[in-house]
């Protein structure tokens, strides 16, 4: 079984490569993947940087292929993400002992919406999940051969995980409890000197990757006076001991009914209704057969699962990720279970690669962000014509395009000089003088301009800068050929980009046959019809959904993919708009717009109150 089953992970590793690479997304982002791909190359990781190996990994990834570092980190997560599927097929196969049922498991999983849209781009997850299985199948091979080299090179890896990602430890419950039952000399031979040496030299090991960071708080300005302070630092640091103790187990209790929804909405997401119900049945079927097995991967979902859901952040969903592969794997142990009880193995099997795939083929349109040059373009409209020799720009902008900004102006446009407005608030005033009297303008963006009117009044004279255009969403529609197709998606914005109704019902009356459009109330609101008519197709959601419609002869699909009351961050977008099988828009929170053609080609599309937003720019005199 070993040389067919070396055959089956390569190959699966090689297709799930391959619909990665069809799908990644093709450079930069915004939000925390900007500052990943920023980092490549450099020289310097702090310990709030943290992710010593992922950097390590990327800038030599990076040095090999040469180019774009965007290109080349999101490259990177491909890889990963392959690998993770390779390692699922030996995971799975150890459990199930069925080849066929492993593939499954790792095509339902690599095909699952929240680790396929973060094994496209430069994201940590892929990664940490690959650690993830590969520690779980080192511990079941000790287990069925439990050797001392088998059990160090299961410490070694697990050592070598924490300088990526530090939720590895969520895996040590586990693994102690699986490791003391099933020790064949009993869970005192777990602690003779051997063992202990090993455990200790690999977790020093481990460890040393964290030099990095560590060195870089040593000699950087204002630098810790002593070894015991620099420590301290570095510990509070890396462990982001301030985000844990506002964020871990802050869920407010009114809010723990809508995290069990959201979790339940997430779960039929990444898998449909039948893999939940299939590893409901995995887990009983593999408590008869080994206990142990069971109740390892049982503590293991519990406590990825329980982490994520008391984690009061703006992406759990993509804290679920680890739990969503031990739901994969039992899932495939209760499709090979039911197999057996029927004499239809081979059955089983086949229906489980087939669901897998079908899963797979229709998720692909929305998951495809190989066209997606959304964030470039965002960045590059708000520097327009900027250059250090004329100009510097003074920003105050949400941080995820913040941080688009910063690789931006680090790999893309080197000549755009860029300080953020709040830490020089203070000396605002020197600062704009110094810059005019060697004829530099100094131009600011919409919140930094609220900012220095709200410290400084009328000392300053601020005027719309002439070479950046941003049109309102009416100003935006105007002129689309009468007949033209149109798909406008509102969601629930985050309270720092309110809605402007206004000009959402300006851009209605644009839209449609000059009267009125009267919106719904919701958290989700799609708009659909063609132009120079009243819309053909309203409706309004307090719950995400998904609705196919025939609009003038065309197949259109809306996918409403996020949960919005706790949901302030998808990397893949809030929604999508299927036209056939082309990703003709992707939904982010407030308001989203395409015009398209018959075969969903976007012919003008348009964001308001988002991240996507255009950005206005001002001039201060």
């Amino acid at each position: 079984m070993r040389r067919p089953l070396f055959v089956a992970a390569v190959s699966v590793g090689i297709v799930t490569w391959t619909l990665y690479r069809l799908t990644m997304l093709p450079g930069m982002d915004l939000g925390d993947t900007p500052s990943f791909q920023a980092r490549v190359g450099i020289a310097l990781l702090t310990p709030r940087d943290g992710y010593p190996l992922y950097s390590a990994i990327g800038t030599l990834f990076h040095r090999a292929i040469g180019g774009d570092p965007a290109r080349a980190l999101n490259l990177v997560s491909t890889v990963q993400a392959a690998l993770a599927c390779a390692v699922t097929v030996l995971l799975a196969a150890e459990l199930t002992g069925s080849i066929g049922a492993a593939i499954g498991a790792a095509l339902l999983f690599g095909g699952s919406y929240t680790f396929w849209s973060q094994s496209v781009i430069a994201e940590v997850y892929a990664l940490h999940l690959l650690f993830v299985a590969l520690v779980l199948l080192l511990t079941l091979r000790w287990e069925r051969r439990p050797t001392l080299a088998r059990l160090a090179l299961m410490l070694a890896v697990y050592a070598l995980s924490f300088g990526h990602h530090l939720s590895m430890v969520l895996l040590a419950p586990a693994l102690i409890i699986f490791l003391a039952s099933t020790a064949p000399d009993g869970w005192r031979s777990l602690f003779t000197a051997r063992v202990v040496s090993v455990a200790v030299a690999f977790a020093g090991l481990g460890a040393l990757q964290y030099a990095w960071n560590f060195q870089t708080l040593l000699i950087q300005p204002g630098a810790p006076a002593t070894l015991n302070e620099a420590f301290r630092q570095f510990w509070f640091d890396v462990t982001k001991a301030d985000w844990r103790e506002i964020m871990v187990g802050e869920i407010p209790r009114v809010m723990l009914s809508d995290h069990a929804r959201m979790y339940a909405f997430d779960l039929l997401q990444q898998f449909g209704w039948p893999a939940p119900i299939a590893a409901g049945l995995g887990l009983l079927a593999l408590a008869r057969t080994n206990w142990r097995r069971a109740g390892l991967l049982t503590t293991a979902y519990l406590a990825f699962f329980l982490f994520a859901f008391s984690y009061n952040v703006g992406d759990a969903h993509v804290f679920y990720l680890a739990s969503h592969l031990i739901v994969a794997l039992l899932a495939v142990c209760g499709l090979v279970a039911v197999g057996d009880a029927f004499d239809q193995r081979r059955i089983a099997t086949a229906l489980t690669l087939l669901y897998a795939v079908a899963r797979i083929w229709t998720d692909f349109p929305a998951l495809d962000r190989s066209q997606d040059h959304r964030p470039e373009q965002v960045i590059a409209a708000m520097t327009e014509g900027l250059d250090d020799r004329h100009a510097v720009l003074l920003t105050d902008l949400n941080w995820q395009v913040q941080n688009g900004l910063s690789y931006f102006a680090k790999e893309r446009a080197r000549e755009v000089a860029h300080s953020r407005m709040p830490p020089l608030i203070l000396y605002a005033p020197a600062f704009v003088a110094d810059n005019l009297a060697i004829s530099r303008d100094v131009a600011v963006t919409e919140r930094a301009r609220s900012a220095l009117i709200a410290a400084y009044g009328p000392r300053f004279t601020i005027e719309s800068d002439p070479r950046v255009t941003a049109p309102s969403l009416a100003e935006a529609i105007q002129g689309l050929p009468p007949g033209t197709r149109y798909m406008m998606c509102i969601l629930r914005p985050t309270s720092d980009l309110p809605l402007d109704w206004t000009d959402i019902g300006e851009a209605l009356v644009t839209l449609g046959d000059g009267g009125a459009v009267s919106v719904p109330d919701g958290d989700y609101i799609a708009i659909a019809g063609v132009s120079g008519r009243r819309p053909t197709f309203i409706l309004g959601s307090n719950r995400p959904f998904r609705r196919s419609l025939d609009l003038d002869e065309v197949s259109v699909r809306i996918r409403m993919e996020s949960w919005l009351s706790a949901d302030t961050i998808r990397r893949m977008g809030f929604g999508h708009v299927i036209v056939g099988r082309r990703h003709t828009l992707i939904v982010e929170r407030g308001v989203s717009f395409a015009a398209f053609d018959a075969a969903g080609r976007p012919i003008r599309t348009a964001y308001a109150s988002n991240i996507f937003s255009p950005q206005r720019r001002y001039l201060v005199r």
